[in-house]
């Protein structure tokens, strides 16, 4: 006796994959929409700064200013006492390495500009824009 399986082409496999990752990654988006309202304690007005730093760089993104990455790193920090420091903040950002803690102040004081990647995700996970969707030109192989 013997077992049969019907296996589909890996081609097939990948997409299937694919597919269920696309579903996954709806469903948070989805969820996105019910992440709890923070308020405004930020203490600036942010319309004093324009609305350049909220574009994508295709738009003409420009750096946002140190008052307000300050203020805003700030209102994060104290609403959310998981990333109270500077260090975890920035490993929520992205920002790997040694000197993580050092990296966000720089930001914050505007001693080094804030980086666009660094920043558009700081925007999005505090719901002050919404991500970034590319769409799928073609599956190209290894």
């Amino acid at each position: 006796m013997s077992i049969e399986l019907d296996i589909p082409p890996v081609e097939e496999q990948k997409r299937i994959l694919y597919a269920a990752e696309v579903e996954k990654s709806c469903e948070l988006l989805k969820a996105n929409c019910s992440a709890p309202s923070r308020g405004d304690a930020s203490g600036i007005d942010p319309a004093a700064f324009g609305d350049a730093h909220l574009k994508t760089e295709t738009e003409g993104w420009e750096p946002p200013p140190a008052e307000l990455v300050n203020a805003w790193f700030l209102q994060f920090k104290n609403a959310l006492p998981e990333y109270s420091t500077d260090e975890k903040l920035g490993g929520l950002l992205g920002i790997r390495g040694s000197s993580v803690d050092r990296r966000i102040r720089a930001y914050r004081s505007g001693d080094k500009p804030m980086p666009y990647g660094i920043w558009r995700r700081f925007l999005v996970i505090t719901g002050r824009v919404n991500q970034e969707i590319y769409p799928v030109i073609g599956f190209f192989g290894d």
